[in-house]
């Protein structure tokens, strides 16, 4: 006999809430139950749009009279902290948008916090359990890559967007009281990506932000590791167009390119043929792969499979199959060990005036960051 659907609840309904309610609608062993804004008009909207029962304003209405088994937590990241906690206290699940907190030892307390009540937390890592990630791990995992020897992961971010407009109107908006300014909001989308491979605790990092765009804050950052096994360079542009999600895995047998929005892989292999006729077997291995990608998608479109959030959904349902007894879709120590080197990284940019000539700054974990 299946278990009762879990009873989901979400505090914040602005931009990103949006997705959240959409994929969990999608999911059955989840129940919306609930959504919670301080601004009643906001929870009632979403509450209208996607079925949900109740609305509140307060989260300790939410807590103590809804009683949900999970709470996502969409809210700005200078509230995720109190939020969690309170949510914990009263043994409920949380899911937590990205950025996970303002620093890794918010970080910390909330993950500790969780062992210490027997409740799962998770980070909205979501672009990893993207298909075309799974994709790729699964090449990985079957040798197909060889040993990953370099990542490139590029972050594309448009200013000129919803929220990028907010950001430049609105000297005001929380995005701006960040450490890291703009740039954290997103950055931990393409850290994340690189994480998932360079398992190093604690790599020497690299890094440098600038205001490219004279705006008034940072808008361009370069970060580079390197681990023990793997190096890796991180790049947050909002000056490229258009604004892209790409990673490049470089590997002993193969480099693959995966491209987040056009849902594909390129895979760059050796050339098996001699003199010029390796001319026409690239372009003739490329030609079939692009033909193999268009069938791919247009039978996942067919499906109405093809989404920009279904990588949110496959997350949202392991998430709730750990709460079940299954295994975490990522573990409390990965969210620390993600969050810190966000922390290593706005502290090596902020160590070099942005007028100063492009030397970088090398970060290492003291003594202290390291044993705690």
């Amino acid at each position: 006999m299946n278990p009762p659907p879990l009873r989901i609840s979400l505090i914040g309904c602005g931009q990103i809430a949006d997705a959240h309610l959409q994929e969990i609608r999608k999911i059955q062993s989840a129940q919306l139950l609930v959504v919670c804004d301080h601004h009643r008009p906001l929870a009632e909207q979403a509450a209208a749009r996607f079925s949900a029962p109740n609305v509140c304003m307060e989260l300790s209405e939410l807590l103590e009279q809804h009683r949900p088994d999970v709470l996502h937590i969409t809210t700005p990241p200078q509230t995720h902290r109190s939020i969690a906690l309170a949510a914990i206290q009263h043994g409920v699940h949380v899911y937590i948008e990205k950025p996970f907190s303002l620093d890794a030892a918010e970080a910390r307390e909330i993950v500790a916090a969780g062992k210490a009540a027997g409740v799962q937390v998770c980070v909205g890592h979501d672009q990893i359990f993207d298909p075309i990630w799974l994709a790729l791990k699964h090449d990985h995992q079957c040798e197909r890559l060889g040993r990953i020897v370099h990542i490139e992961s590029i972050q594309g971010y448009d200013l000129q967007g919803q929220f990028g407009k907010l950001a430049l109107n609105q000297r005001d908006h929380w995005v701006h009281r960040l450490p890291g300014g703009l740039i954290q909001n997103t950055l931990s989308h393409g850290l994340y990506k690189i994480t998932d491979f360079l398992t190093d605790a604690e790599p020497p990092i690299t890094a440098q932000w600038r205001d490219a765009d004279e705006v008034g804050f940072p808008t361009e950052l370069r970060a580079s590791f390197w681990g023990k096994e793997i190096s890796a360079n991180l790049i947050f542009t909002s000056q490229a167009k258009p604004a892209q999600r790409v990673v490049r895995v470089f590997g002993t047998k193969q480099i693959v390119e995966i491209d987040f929005d056009g849902q594909t892989i390129r895979r760059a292999r050796r050339l098996s043929l001699p003199g010029a006729f390796a001319r026409l077997e690239s372009p003739a291995r490329q030609w079939m792969e692009a033909s193999r990608a268009f069938w791919r998608n247009a039978w996942r479109f067919a499906r109405s499979d093809i989404q920009y959030f279904a990588g949110m959904r496959e997350l949202f349902t392991r998430f709730y199959a750990s709460i079940r007894g299954g295994p975490a879709p990522i573990r409390p120590e990965e969210i620390v060990r993600v969050t810190a080197l966000m922390d290593r990284i706005f502290a090596c940019c902020k160590s070099i005036p942005s007028e100063s000539s492009p030397v970088f700054a090398e970060t290492r974990p003291s003594h202290v960051e390291a044993a705690s």
